[in-house]
């Protein structure tokens, strides 16, 4: 059965069904005592009258027990419905797959992103030597790439040649992973070399320092996430004949107060 409900909501309102399926005798009221929730707020959250607050999202994620890409879902479902940015339309199909620690060697090594962005060039041969030769790597890298994609099942062979399975791929967010470290780790050095490599006029590097206020945080991951989704929408159509990436650093300067952050948020 479809729903307008924010995920999130969903999350909530199933875990209270699944206590009450346990114990019928189970109330709102204990729902709300057990993941740290007003009773009468709980019950506004639950009939789309107001929204479950940032700063008490973590404790409730917790005690909900959500998996990786709950959690993600969760924490994105309740960033859009504090967003209230205008302009670019941002694609709402869903049709994706999050990726997870599985996928180690497709997250960390920038060539798996990069050739299933390939196939969303307006024209594309998708041979081992034509991949090698649009990404610049060795055609033996390229087929290795291209193994760990087939296996992974993002890719598949077909009588005509390699199909991408899947529209989009994602990992998951706000959600520790040493894989998704490593992953940034070589977005950040890949970065280094293109500044070198690329003409001013194909790229765009810039920087901002400010400072801010610590309960905005939240805010500032709302803008940079609804920014990344425009940004996707906005080179969904169009004459494709080159594959970019954007990379978004976000990080303090200065000693960060991590009790003082925790519980602002």
């Amino acid at each position: 059965m479809e729903t307008n409900e924010p995920y999130y909501v969903q999350k909530l309102r199933d875990d209270l069904t699944r206590r009450q399926r346990k114990s019928p005798g189970y109330s709102m009221r204990a729902f709300g005592r057990d993941i740290g929730i007003h009773p009468a707020a709980l019950s506004q959250i639950l009939n789309g009258k107001r929204g479950l607050p940032l700063k008490e999202s973590n404790s409730v994620i917790q005690k909900l027990s959500l998996g990786p890409k709950e959690k993600t879902l969760f924490f994105e479902s309740l960033y859009k419905s504090k967003s209230h940015l205008d302009a670019i339309k941002i694609d709402s199909d869903d049709e994706r797959m999050m990726l997870d620690e599985s996928y180690h060697r497709v997250i960390v090594e920038w060539e798996h992103y990069a050739v299933l962005s390939l196939f969303d060039l307006s024209e594309f041969d998708s041979s081992i030597s034509a991949i090698a030769s649009r990404l610049n790597i060795n055609e033996n890298r390229a087929k290795v790439v291209v193994q760990n994609l087939i296996t992974s099942g993002l890719l598949e062979r077909t009588d005509t040649g390699l199909r991408k399975c899947c529209p989009k791929v994602r990992t998951t967010e706000d959600v520790s992973s040493e894989t998704i470290k490593q992953s940034h780790h070589e977005a950040l050095d890949l970065g280094k070399k293109k500044l070198d490599e690329v003409d001013v006029t194909k790229r765009d590097y810039s920087t901002g320092t400010w400072a801010i206020d610590p309960t905005k945080i939240i805010d500032a991951k709302i803008i940079i996430r609804e920014f990344r989704q425009k940004m996707a929408s906005l080179f969904k159509e169009g004459n494709k004949t080159e594959v970019y990436q954007i990379a978004i650093q976000f990080y303090p300067l200065t000693e960060v107060n991590s009790k003082e952050v925790a519980n602002e948020i």
